[in-house]
């Protein structure tokens, strides 16, 4: 019995790899995922109304809201205000600049009365710049939009 005294082989050492692509692509979906969702939890603050529409309604930037309710008392930038107490609120809400934005979002069941009301205390308090907030009416033929504020 001729056998020749063999070696073992040298094994190689394995080098230890972790994958991370799966990780990556899971970990950028969560990114998008709750960057989308933050966008839609903003845009849902305020109070719910239903506004009336026009063809001519355009966004507003930097301003000051008034939202009338029906039975409920108004509300500047979403804090409730006594009636007779607007104008103070809105020096409150804008610095004291006269010259800011005031929008109305009236729901469209507010009465009239309810609503002059608050355009009368909003020009007493010295504010010049006033709207009236609306939404755009769709074009004809275009699908219908959801028209409650958001």
């Amino acid at each position: 019995m001729n056998q020749a005294f063999v070696l073992p082989r040298r094994r190689r050492r394995l080098r230890p790899y972790l994958d991370l692509t799966a990780m990556i692509d899971t970990v950028f979906n969560l990114l998008i995922f709750f960057a989308v969702a933050s966008s839609f939890a903003g845009a849902r603050m305020g109070l719910p109304l239903r506004l009336p529409s026009a063809q001519s309604a355009q966004p507003v930037p930097e301003r000051v809201v008034v939202t009338l309710r029906p039975g409920e008392p108004a509300h500047v930038n979403g804090q409730p205000v006594a009636a007779g107490e607007i104008g103070a609120a809105l020096d409150r809400a804008s610095g004291a600049r006269s010259d800011a934005q005031v929008v109305v979002l009236a729901d469209e069941k507010v009465p009239y009365a309810q609503l002059v009301a608050a355009l009368d205390e909003v020009r007493l308090a010295n504010y010049n710049r006033i709207a009236l907030a609306a939404h755009k009416k769709p074009a004809p033929g275009a699908a219908a939009v959801d028209r409650r504020w958001r």
